[in-house]
């Protein structure tokens, strides 16, 4: 039986999370054994035991739905250091995001982002969700380090969010150096090199 006769058969449970959570589990498992490329609307509606109607009544295409699959995966594994210095919580969630890149997220989050520069629409949505909650999250243990003044009360915390997501976006790109544990260190002690003081 596939996932759409099972919500078929209980009508009184949300079918659109039922179909979410098999096609993201489905993505997930082609994400881990295929290429960015190679994924197809027709393959994740096939490993989901899921029409292509029913991806396509939720997500426009391919994107989108490797776009949610990820984000989904990266709530669950970098999780937000509470340490009760600002320094060290910004170190390990950094390398925690550092390691997610440094393997295959990476070259998907690669794929996405040159997709986002042709395709306008997923950029909006690509930005808006994915993008913009990982910048949250951030914010929020910067925000928290300044409440406790560790940082001068009138910091730019989206500045320092870029500041710090800058050169890990530049070598997640370029591919000339490693997101490893050293270069996390030092960029976190190059910008807060005085919050402990």
């Amino acid at each position: 039986m596939d996932a759409e006769q099972e919500h078929r058969r209980a009508p009184g449970r949300p079918r659109s999370r039922q179909v979410g959570e098999a096609v993201t589990t489905a993505t997930l498992k082609l994400l881990q054994s295929t290429s960015y490329k190679n994924i197809t609307m027709e393959r994740i509606a096939k490993e989901a035991g899921v029409g292509k109607p029913s991806l396509y009544r939720r997500w426009p295409g391919v994107p989108f739905i490797v776009m949610e699959t990820l984000q989904l995966h990266a709530e669950r594994e970098i999780r937000i250091p509470d340490t009760g210095r600002l320094k060290t919580d910004v170190f390990r969630y950094m390398q925690q995001t550092c390691q997610a890149l440094a393997g295959r997220t990476g070259e998907f989050v690669r794929c996405l982002m040159a997709e986002a520069q042709w395709n306008s629409e997923f950029a909006a949505v690509f930005r808006e969700t994915f993008i913009a909650s990982r910048r949250r999250h951030l914010i929020g243990i910067l925000e928290r380090g300044m409440r406790r003044g560790e940082l001068p009360a009138d910091s730019n915390c989206e500045l320092l969010a870029d500041l710090l997501y800058g050169p890990m976006w530049y070598r997640l790109l370029n591919g000339h150096a490693p997101l490893d544990e050293p270069f996390v260190h030092g960029l976190v002690d190059q910008l807060f090199h005085d919050s402990e003081n």
